[in-house]
């Protein structure tokens, strides 16, 4: 697990952002780095997938707030895109409760137990069927995203009476 302040201090941050994050910011972040990625002339196959992940996973964010509205300020969410050795790196951190925790757990180890191959036909079969097993349709956008990254990561910590959800992509520069 990489540590934040080694992100930080030791990284390339392409971009970071700390509160709360709504659709209006998402559209900004994915603008931005859009735009530094074209700016360090990076592929469009690339710049898709990074832009991609942005958005799974800050639509993630977006739709799995728990809190009341009195409390947004209490909970803010970080996104950080880096680049590493020939790689993206994009970095959200937001707080979950104790049955989000489980859920997001037991999702992302039934998603990580799979092959590629498996994660297609899962994919292809949500797609016909609207279902399969204990995947909605609105898991196929964490299979898709699993599928179109080299690599992901999560953990949590505890905060307060809840949690932090840290998860993390790797997007390669090259194939």
């Amino acid at each position: 697990m990489r540590s934040l302040s080694k992100i930080l201090y030791t990284g390339n941050v392409l971009f970071s952002y700390y509160g709360f994050i709504d659709s209006s910011v998402l559209t900004q972040v994915l603008n931005i780095t859009k735009s530094k990625l074209e700016g360090n002339k990076e592929n469009e196959v690339v710049i898709q997938r990074v832009y991609n992940a942005i958005n799974e996973c800050v639509d993630n964010i977006i739709k799995h707030n728990f809190f009341p509205d009195d409390a947004l300020l209490h909970y803010k969410s970080l996104l950080l895109i880096s680049m590493g050795e020939k790689s993206y790196l994009v970095d959200t951190i937001n707080v979950v409760n104790a049955l989000q925790k489980q859920a997001i757990i037991e999702k992302l180890n039934f998603l990580n137990s799979k092959s590629k191959t498996e994660l297609l036909t899962l994919k292809s079969q949500i797609m016909m069927e609207g279902r399969v097993a204990d995947v909605t349709p609105e898991g196929l956008g964490m299979i898709d995203l699993i599928l179109k990254t080299n690599d992901f990561n999560f953990h949590f910590k505890e905060y307060g009476e809840n949690f932090l959800f840290s998860i993390n992509f790797k997007i390669n520069t090259t194939s």
